[in-house]
């Protein structure tokens, strides 16, 4: 029989300390000022959302013209899916970083409300208590409200009410940027996924607007939307700070199957590394420990487990500072350069994340918050002059103080400020052979390269793109929005990949 290690005999539960030391992180969190007390517990009440309802991907692409959107929007004007969206406008209301709400949620079960621990809206740790296979259940009643914001920024728009919709959408990337906040790189890397979609999806509501003629949104909201959405504000991506938590998770897995000693103790390595292993596939323990068993003898010393875990994390968070451009982010990770030794140093292997993902996440994120900020400021000028800015700087003073830079542009030399690109069709392309106007194709790869497709515009719209991930202008003749590198393609932020893309499926029959 295979038994945790607080079952074995003559062995003391090492480590349990670190859970403290985790939810200490968030001990200068007010409770009053507590997300995840207001938010949670209606997330708990939310409706199961209809069975068409399956991805975020569905949830953002389904028009309202759709046959499947009808039952969309009724689960989502449901009381109990209403009652989320207040108590999200309740945890997002505050603009001020340093007065505003925080999702503050202790890890384990032991200080969670019944309640939500029935509901599986909390962070499991198991027993005896490990944070290195913590299983984050809450995100998934997080991800059911992503579901209903996005399916209510669609309805909002169908009933001319896109400067509501996007307001709605703020909310959220204000909740998700709490998230962002989180002390797990899982956590964290899940908030600024979240507020990146959402960020689109604001443009997309507006380019949906503007499509059809633009009457329904109003120029003061939108100004409005713009301020809230300013980098200085609540939304500041500078102050997402590395993560702790995944330090001390593997701190606490290391003390386990050490202690103080150096070498190994094998009675407690094969059931603490199982229960990683097998973390989300219980039925696989019994395999897993037996593996491990097998490995015990030919383990590292305890020093030099804990010297390549904090090699790793010392370079992560000594990167995570620095500009994205950066020569030091060019150069391979400790993690990257953890091989051959993965065999000897199993503990840390299995207690480790690659947190180098959330370095992508975070570039991401500055991008499409650029994005929305200048694309709306873009649309505010054409709103209140009846037509498009002869070039990006005119969103100047009205709509922004300063112009964005361009993420993915390298061009900072003497303090260089680079914007994001911007042009419009017809007006300021290349003419044809014959002196006269052509549209101007962008080839348009979406997440799924195999969707591929192509575009023709005219100059009843405009074009906002960064240099993007291969860091040069491509003038959009082709765009793929990722953070890793596409040769000969930029960053696509208006038109938004996402309406261009809903279009496409449109037109080929693949969206009714």
């Amino acid at each position: 029989m295979i038994v945790g290690v607080a079952g074995l005999a003559g062995s003391p539960v090492r480590g349990d300390d670190f859970v403290s030391q985790a939810n200490k992180l968030y001990a200068d969190i007010a409770p009053n000022r507590r997300s995840d007390l207001i938010l949670l517990p209606a997330i708990a009440k939310m409706d199961a959302p209809p069975r068409s309802l399956v991805t975020l991907e569905v949830a953002a692409l389904t028009p309202a013209s759709s046959g499947q959107f009808k039952e969309m929007a009724t689960w989502a004007s449901g009381a109990n899916q209403q009652n989320v969206l207040k108590a999200l406008a309740t945890v997002s209301k505050e603009s001020n970083w340093r007065d505003a709400f925080a999702f503050g949620q202790p890890y384990g079960a032991d200080e969670i409300p019944p309640e939500l621990v029935r509901a599986k809206l909390y962070t499991e740790l198991g027993d005896p208590a490990t944070l290195a296979g913590a299983q984050f259940l809450y995100l998934a009643g997080l991800d059911r409200m992503m579901l209903l914001l996005n399916v209510e920024a669609t309805r909002l728009g169908a009933d001319s009410k896109p400067n509501e919709a996007i307001d709605v959408l703020i909310q959220g990337v204000f909740f998700t940027r709490q998230v962002a906040d989180r002390q797990f790189a899982r956590e964290s890397q899940w908030g600024m996924q979240h507020a990146s979609q959402l960020l689109e999806r604001i443009r997309d509501v507006a380019y949906v607007a503007e499509v059809t003629g633009g009457a329904s949104l109003q120029v003061d909201p939108l100004a409005a939307s713009v301020k809230r959405l300013d980098e200085s504000g609540y939304l500041d991506i500078s102050r997402v700070a590395f993560p702790k938590a995944d330090r001390i998770a593997g701190q606490q897995v290391l003390a386990r199957v050490f202690g103080k000693q150096d070498a190994v103790d094998e009675r407690v390595f094969a059931p603490t590394l199982a229960r990683l292993g097998a973390t989300d596939h219980p039925l696989r323990l019994f395999s897993e420990a037996a593996r491990w068993r097998t490995v015990a003898s030919v383990q590292a010393s305890g020093k030099a487990n804990r010297d390549k875990l904090e090699a790793m994390y010392d370079d992560w968070s000594g990167r995570w500072p620095l500009e994205w451009l950066d020569p030091r982010n060019r150069l391979p990770t400790e993690y990257s350069k953890f091989g051959a030794e993965r065999g000897s140093m199993a503990a840390v292997n299995a207690s480790v994340w690659d947190v180098g993902t959330l370095f992508d996440s975070r570039q991401m994120l500055r991008v499409e918050a650029a994005g929305a900020r200048t694309a709306l400021s873009v649309v505010g000028v054409e709103l209140t002059r009846k037509s498009l800015p002869p070039q990006i700087s005119a969103i100047r003073p009205r709509w922004m103080e300063a112009l964005d830079v361009d993420p993915f542009n390298p061009n900072r030399a003497r303090a260089a400020r680079p914007p994001l690109e911007y042009f419009v069709p017809l007006r300021d392309t290349p003419k044809g052979a014959g002196g006269e106007a052509e549209s101007y194709r962008i080839d348009i790869v979406p997440s799924d390269p195999r969707n591929a497709f192509a575009r023709q515009f005219k100059d009843d719209t405009f074009v906002l793109y960064s240099w993007g991930s291969n860091n040069e202008k491509d003038f959009a003749k082709r765009v793929q929005n990722t953070s890793a590198r596409a040769d000969g393609a930029d960053y696509l932020l208006w038109p938004p990949m996402l309406s261009l893309y809903r279009q496409h499926l449109l037109d080929k029959g693949e969206l009714k």
